[in-house]
């Protein structure tokens, strides 16, 4: 993944590692999926998307506490939770084909070529990352991208 090699976990809090995995997985997402490298592209904005819901819901303290407190830190990284909570916060409305989303991830890892208007889902993507407060971000303070990793 895009942080490899970028983000040593341990020195920084967890929600400013999942800020920056969100950061880096939205850069490289981008430019895989302007490469056409569909299948990578399609799953690093995906887990970009979740890593930035991740941080949304850390960084929000009414989203932290409907976590629980009974292991807060795996119900934090099933999908399945974090994504209820987005939609429970209206970061998820519906204007962002979730569903759609997940199955052209699912198609793409499985190699079967579909058709997707890539524009139409980067679109998507900067629209849920704004909402998330990932977005705006100075793509400069980031560590410099090595396209050459994929």
């Amino acid at each position: 993944m895009p942080h490899f090699g970028f983000v040593d976990e341990t020195r920084i809090s967890r929600e400013a590692a999942t800020l920056l995995r969100a950061k880096l997985h939205l850069r490289c997402g981008r430019r895989r999926v302007r490469e056409g490298k569909d299948a990578a592209g399609l799953a690093t904005l995906y887990d970009a998307l979740l890593s930035g819901m991740r941080w949304h819901i850390l960084m929000t303290p009414r989203l932290k506490e409907a976590l629980g407190s009974n292991d807060p830190g795996e119900r934090l990284e099933n999908d399945r939770v974090v994504v209820a909570l987005m939609r429970q916060a209206g970061i998820l409305d519906g204007a962002f084909p979730w569903e759609h989303f997940q199955g052209l991830v699912d198609q793409a890892l499985m190699g079967k070529k579909g058709a997707f208007d890539r524009q139409a889902v980067l679109v998507w993507v900067d629209d849920v990352m704004t909402r998330l407060g990932v977005m705006p971000f100075d793509e400069n303070e980031l560590p410099a991208e090595n396209p050459a990793t994929f």
